[in-house]
């Protein structure tokens, strides 16, 4: 390699209502060749919104590293904006992060809540690259103490020592290899994430909810006068296989609607549910039970007008 640097970052988000992840902490540990720590920092920023309140809570693990208020004195991330793209885009180095799709995620989020230019990068996934080299899953936390890694010194949810674990666990993860740094990622080419592909997938998903939404709107609906009658007080419910593609079952509720049918988000007691394929008889079995009938997507499509 020449002479490479190695970026291993990490954020935390006050919350992510919405589905929209608010940056709070954005920590980061600059590496070179052999992974000796050259530059470390955890830039801690306001995320001028409200913070979810479990995250204060004192329940489950999930515990900010710093206090409402220590949040609430600092810059926002419009004032982090050109160092955090100069570390993410500057020179010839990697970027790396554990779960980092969400990471990668949370920084077009940001770029786009204060109407900053996207920043394009991409960063490797190393969470995926230590359950297909081990064959396990685990947290981060979880990973380091089995890698050996002096735990105690680090603070959970503090985003600059989530990303010196990371870093560690990735240390160790080679070694153990005996490969190189730069032959794991030439070898796992599919586990980097860019923020293109993020930023197409944060589109699907507020495609797929306002698309979902609709199809709620309809639920437990009868149109007072339906175009036509063949499903006339007929009740469904679309199995959930087939609710995620949120298309067709849009265009399913509303005919069901034209129809003079009713569709549930879950049938009690009579009605069919609506399946994309013949089901497996035990599942017809157990829905005979609870007074429910089957029939397929086809079958559905044959009746409708």
């Amino acid at each position: 390699m020449n002479h490479k640097n190695f970026v291993f970052f990490d954020c935390e988000c006050a919350n992510n209502f919405d589905g929209v992840g608010k940056i709070c902490s954005l920590g980061y540990a600059v590496c070179d060749d052999d992974l000796n720590v050259l530059e470390s920092e955890d830039v801690v920023m306001n995320p001028e919104c409200e913070f979810d309140w479990y995250l204060f809570s004192g329940k489950g693990e999930c515990k900010l590293a710093y206090s409402k208020d220590y949040f609430r004195i600092k810059p926002n991330f419009e004032a982090y904006y050109k160092d955090i793209k100069k570390l993410f885009t500057t020179g010839n180095r990697y970027i790396l992060g554990f779960a980092v799709s969400n990471d990668v995620a949370f920084v077009n989020s940001a770029c786009q809540r204060y109407e900053k230019e996207y920043i394009n990068f991409r960063a490797f996934d190393i969470e995926p690259f230590l359950a297909q080299t081990y064959g396990e899953k685990h947290k981060l936390k979880e990973w380091a103490e089995k890698f050996g890694v002096n735990v105690a010194k680090f603070e959970s949810h503090k985003s600059v020592d989530d990303a010196m674990m990371t870093m560690l666990c990735f240390k160790k993860a080679c070694q153990e290899q005996n490969k190189s740094i730069e032959e794991v990622l030439n070898e796992h080419k599919d586990l980097f994430v860019s923020s293109e592909q993020m930023l197409i997938a944060q589109q699907e998903r507020a495609y797929r909810r306002e698309i979902m939404e609709k199809i709620k709107r309809l639920y437990n609906k009868k149109s007072p006068k339906p175009r036509y009658k063949g499903l006339l007080d007929q009740y469904f419910e679309i199995d959930g296989r087939l609710l995620k593609d949120v298309d067709t079952s849009f265009e399913l509720v509303k005919k069901i609607y034209d129809n003079g049918g009713i569709s549930c988000e879950h049938l009690v007691g009579k009605g069919k549910v609506i399946f994309a394929e013949e089901p497996k008889a035990e599942i017809v079995e157990k829905l005979k039970k609870r007074g429910l009938g089957v029939i397929t997507l086809d079958q559905m499509f044959e009746i409708l007008k």
